[in-house]
């Protein structure tokens, strides 16, 4: 991306769009994956999550690039944040914010009452972004990652939680 572009988005331009993954963005999605974790998912596991009725995939884009998504799950009883992914150079300007925003409005539109999620015990960054909107956490998952970090499980009641 040029400087010129990262600057209309920090003085407040949004030229940003968000819209749900097709399969012709697994090429992007899946590089972008590569940037942002050091244990990235794998296409298998986009192509996967794409075939799952309850599992959605939303895209922030610049202008046709794809510098953030958010995976969740929609079920009966919970939202489930699986993922939440933003590209290296396009961190710090509330992408993420905004993508873990739609998920909870989306499963407030479907009327569950708690959104549930895994995230890594060190990344403090991320466990930031979920304690601002009302996440606690409720547990830990022992080695839970593929590393042998654990995971801290949190919890939003989606009828009180704040942040939306």
């Amino acid at each position: 991306m040029n400087g010129q572009s990262r600057n209309d988005l920090a003085a407040g331009a949004d030229p940003l769009t968000f819209s749900a993954m097709a399969p012709r963005d697994l090429t992007a999605v899946v590089d972008l994956e590569r940037r942002a974790f050091s244990h990235p998912w794998s296409s298998e596991v986009f192509q996967r999550e794409l075939r799952l009725a309850f599992s959605k995939i939303v895209l922030a884009r610049w202008q046709r690039v794809v510098v953030g998504y958010v995976c969740r799950w929609l079920t009966d009883d919970a939202l489930e944040i699986q993922n939440v992914a933003v590209h290296p150079d396009w961190r710090r300007r509330s992408i993420g914010r905004r993508l873990v925003a739609i998920a909870l409005d989306d499963g407030r539109a479907a009327g569950v009452r708690r959104a549930l999620l895994e995230v890594r015990r060190y990344n403090q960054p991320a466990i930031a972004l979920y304690r601002s909107f009302g996440f606690r956490e409720i547990g830990v998952r022992r080695r839970y990652y593929a590393d042998g970090e654990d995971a801290l499980l949190m919890e939003l009641d989606l009828d009180g939680g704040a942040g939306s």
